[in-house]
């Protein structure tokens, strides 16, 4: 019986903890640009109804928890009172636990010596059905659904305080607008080939280095000088020799000559940062340079072909 009381006490601690609804709200921040994302809890207090079906949930939950309280109390309470009677008399009742599952939980069962009357005359394959009703647990179940639809339906039909999934979907949409927004504004665009950018920066060399000498050195050799892999010092080039040509060569690997696609080993930035430290290889002098392959081609750099095109221009003459 203490086991019991103690379990019973326990469920109804955690039944009033889990009345109370707790919602979860993150803030996705970059730079200076902050994509809150406004939680059901937000959107329910922002709106009078909102918040009237709040303080109406919240009476009712009280409601109810003191209801079970006091019906506790009531039924310990009478419980002793009956049991120290039925001492008395020497009659045998029901502990509280065989009340509570005959109550809330079995419904009342009769013995098997007293089920005939209850048997329908029909069955399936000698499996006779009897006339018991529903569980009570089941019931209170389908009655908590009534129960349910009162909150449901003014939230989520009548004052839109709750979004339906189409609401939900176009949300969620302006978040990804802003965030590629300011993922743009930030500098932080998806590097592809197209993409890709050249630099000599002491930094990216460092970190391409580092990328090569772990997964490329081994074919290439540490210098750059070749070996099951062309010779990346000299001028002549299988494939592209620009910073697009070389990350579109990393990136997808050369299969028919044993180069892997190293996309799904290095991520983008690592790719430019290695084939930018490759193009910082040309014009080095390796220990044991591999014969040339391919063809001459002049390096075309990102910033030498924009000196280029502006060195094309036409000059543009002041109007006096």
């Amino acid at each position: 019986m203490k086991i019991f009381n103690k379990k019973l006490w326990t469920g109804l601690f955690l039944f009033g903890i889990g009345l109370q609804p707790i919602f979860a709200q993150t803030e996705e921040v970059l730079e200076d640009i902050t994509i809150e994302k406004v939680s059901i809890w937000d959107q329910l207090m922002q709106t009078e109804q909102g918040r009237m079906l709040l303080l109406i949930g919240g009476l009712l939950a009280t409601l109810i928890v003191l209801l079970i309280v006091l019906t506790i109390l009531m039924v310990k309470t009478a419980d002793i009172i009956l049991n120290k009677r039925a001492v008395e008399k020497g009659e045998v009742r029901l502990s509280f636990y065989q009340q509570f599952k005959q109550r809330w939980i079995t419904g009342k069962l009769r013995p098997v010596d007293q089920q005939g009357d209850m048997m329908l005359d029909h069955d399936y394959d000698g499996i006779k059905e009897m006339d018991y009703g529903m569980p009570p647990w089941l019931s209170y179940v389908f009655l908590g659904t009534f129960l349910f639809a009162v909150f449901y339906i003014p939230a989520f039909l009548i004052f839109d305080i709750v979004p339906d999934q189409q609401t939900e979907y176009q949300q969620q949409i302006e978040e990804a607008a802003l965030l590629a927004e300011a993922r743009a504004k930030a500098g932080m665009v998806a590097i592809s080939a197209e993409t890709a950018e050249f630099s000599d920066e002491q930094s990216v060399i460092e970190a391409g280095n580092a990328i090569y000498q772990k997964n490329c050195a081994v074919c290439h050799a540490n210098d750059g000088g070749g070996g099951v892999g062309p010779n990346l010092t000299d001028e002549y080039w299988l494939h592209g020799n620009d910073i697009s040509g070389v990350f579109t060569t990393v990136s997808e690997g050369v299969p028919a000559k044993g180069m892997i696609p190293w996309k799904g080993n290095l991520s983008p930035k690592e790719i430019q940062d290695v084939s930018n430290y490759v193009l910082s290889l040309v014009g080095t002098t390796p220990a044991s340079p591999k014969e040339p392959q391919g063809e001459i081609r002049k390096q075309e750099m990102a910033e030498e072909r924009i000196e280029e095109n502006v060195e094309e221009l036409p000059e543009v003459k002041e109007v006096e």
